[in-house]
């Protein structure tokens, strides 16, 4: 499914925390290395394709998980005849210099880094080494890409956020139940990106009402700011990609899904896993594309190629294709389906 390129507003200058924040998506677990610093070994399970005579090197670090291993493997298919590919797996035991040995053991023309944390240990070992030259670094797969791009010397790449107001409209085009007031609570770092929003939801006729929350977020001040969206009618609530908002079961139960549940509300959320019918939370996700979205980072790595590695004004870039993913049995049950419902749905989970 493809929108045209609205791009966001910018979010302002966040504080370094933002590169250590986790992604949305499940990381999962495999070892890089050592920690001394020396060239990482590659698990068997991931193996790179042959390299062509003389090809220049692309250097790819993430998680081994299988989210992320979808976005590698398309992308991988693209450049493969043009690329020597060498894959580095990222987990919570991987340290700056990890990540900062393979750089330099690999020499690549070009990095792509998947996820907040990997992009942090990369930002870390540039501030450990300050005279080095970096090669361009491509991001995918993390929350709030365009505000981790200029907290890296050298770095583009392309937006997981899907704008809020597709997943607003995609609701409202699935569900019998109105969809004219969204409510949003968000963080001081978010508030931008939620005025962005505003007017674009605005465009389809649909208020976006948001509550503020301070950086520190309580089960209590969480609770509060869900039951005041409530209390002002609302029909839908949209869960920002703010981890923190979401950061343990505690928040995800006893605000969230309680809130919600009680409300007898519809929830968007950014990410497929918070859509699962066995323990109903999110209603609707809509997020990239993973193959579309290998294919326009490959996309991305040629441009740059033939732009001479030039990074400095590509902006970041936001995903081409979305999938929207719905649990069916909630959506049915509680807010009912429109007779055209399968329409605008790509993955019915129940």
């Amino acid at each position: 499914m493809n929108f045209e390129r609205a791009m966001y507003a910018s979010i302002g200058p966040l504080r370094r925390w933002l590169l250590g924040c986790l992604c949305l998506v499940v990381i999962g677990c495999a070892a890089l290395g050592n920690r001394s610093g020396t060239a990482p070994r590659r698990p068997s399970a991931i193996v790179d394709p042959p390299a062509p005579l003389g090809a220049p090197t692309l250097l790819i670090a993430l998680p081994n998980s299988p989210t992320f291993l979808a976005v590698r493997k398309s992308l991988v298919s693209e450049v493969r005849k043009n690329f020597k590919v060498q894959t580095v797996i990222v987990t919570p035991e991987t340290t700056a210099n990890d990540l900062g040995s393979a750089i330099e053991h690999a020499a690549p023309a070009c990095i792509v880094l998947m996820n907040n944390p990997t992009m942090g240990l990369l930002s870390e070992y540039e501030r450990q080494r300050p005279a080095l030259q970096f090669p361009p670094t491509v991001l995918l797969m993390a929350s709030l890409v365009e505000a981790v791009q200029p907290l890296l010397k050298n770095a583009t790449g392309i937006a997981y956020e899907v704008p809020g107001v597709i997943a607003f409209v995609n609701l409202r085009a699935i569900i019998n139940a109105p969809v004219r007031r969204v409510g949003v609570v968000y963080r001081p770092n978010f508030r931008k990106l939620v005025e962005r929003q505003i007017v674009l939801a605005g465009k389809e006729h649909i208020e976006l009402i948001a509550v503020p929350l301070s950086n520190e977020v309580s089960l209590t001040s969480l609770r509060n700011a869900l039951e005041t969206l409530v209390a002002g009618h609302v029909d839908a609530v949209w869960m920002l990609n703010d981890n923190v908002l979401v950061r343990d079961a505690e928040l995800r139960d006893d605000a969230w899904r309680a809130v919600v549940t009680e409300a007898k509300l519809p929830l968007v959320v950014g990410a497929a896993n918070l859509i699962n019918p066995s323990s109903p939370l999110g209603t609707l996700a809509v997020v990239p594309d993973h193959e579309a979205l290998g294919l326009q980072a490959a996309n991305l790595i040629f441009e740059l190629q033939d732009d001479a590695w030039k990074v400095h004004g590509k902006a970041v870039e936001l995903p081409l294709s979305v999938k929207t993913l719905v649990d069916l049995k909630t959506a049915r049950d509680s807010f009912g389906l429109r007779a055209t419902a399968g329409d605008h749905i790509d993955r019915a989970l129940e």
